[in-house]
């Protein structure tokens, strides 16, 4: 009698710990999912998702192309103007070359920005187009070095990267900022490939 109580009290226990332990678990993954959420790490994964899916939309809010076509202008007239001595900086809406100061409508970004978009939906969606990174192969290639709201990701594979900035706005990691030397040398390797 008092071994059957025992085994009952026992099942009871048993019954709650693995509830306990169930609801611990839940709570703990939800945890972990609300700060995995405001990491740079969140936004990487889901540029893999979208590039992976062939969807562009879903890659729109983690990446800001009409910024990111502004600086990639003026990092590439720095590299090629650094042999006069010249230097492009952006400020604000203007590209300011040496002494000449270029005024970059924000219609003309836009446009560009939308020009970038429509090529990579095209391109997202010829499936002859090769086999995209899915989410955890770019957080598995990926490193990422965090400072306040800003992080740089560093995207190595196969003696090739890529350097990302990135940067917090609202809550939300968006890519910002591509390396322009890393970004020419891949364009070139890219390139050289079609025409071998």
């Amino acid at each position: 009698m008092i071994r059957g109580r025992l085994q009952d009290v026992m099942k009871k226990r048993l019954g709650l710990i693995i509830a306990l332990f169930a609801v611990s678990l839940a709570f703990m993954a939800g945890v972990f999912w609300g700060w995995f959420q405001g990491t740079p790490y969140y936004a990487l994964y889901q540029i893999g998702a979208a590039l992976s899916k062939r969807q562009v939309e879903r890659l729109l809010p983690f990446v800001d192309f009409q910024g990111m076509l502004n600086r990639q202008l003026a990092e590439t007239l720095s590299l090629y103007l650094s042999k006069e001595g010249a230097r492009a900086q952006q400020k604000g809406p203007s590209l300011k070359v040496g002494e000449i100061e270029v005024r970059l409508s924000p219609e003309a970004d836009k446009v560009a920005a939308d020009w970038v978009v429509r090529e990579l939906r095209t391109y997202l969606k010829n499936k002859k187009n090769p086999t995209l990174p899915s989410s955890f192969a770019l957080l598995a290639v990926g490193r990422i070095t965090r400072k306040g709201d800003y992080a740089l990701v560093t995207l190595s594979a196969e003696g090739e990267r890529l350097r990302l900035g990135m940067k917090k706005e609202e809550g939300v990691w968006r890519v910002v900022e591509l390396n322009a030397e890393d970004v020419q040398r891949l364009l070139k390797g890219y390139f050289r490939g079609k025409k071998g």
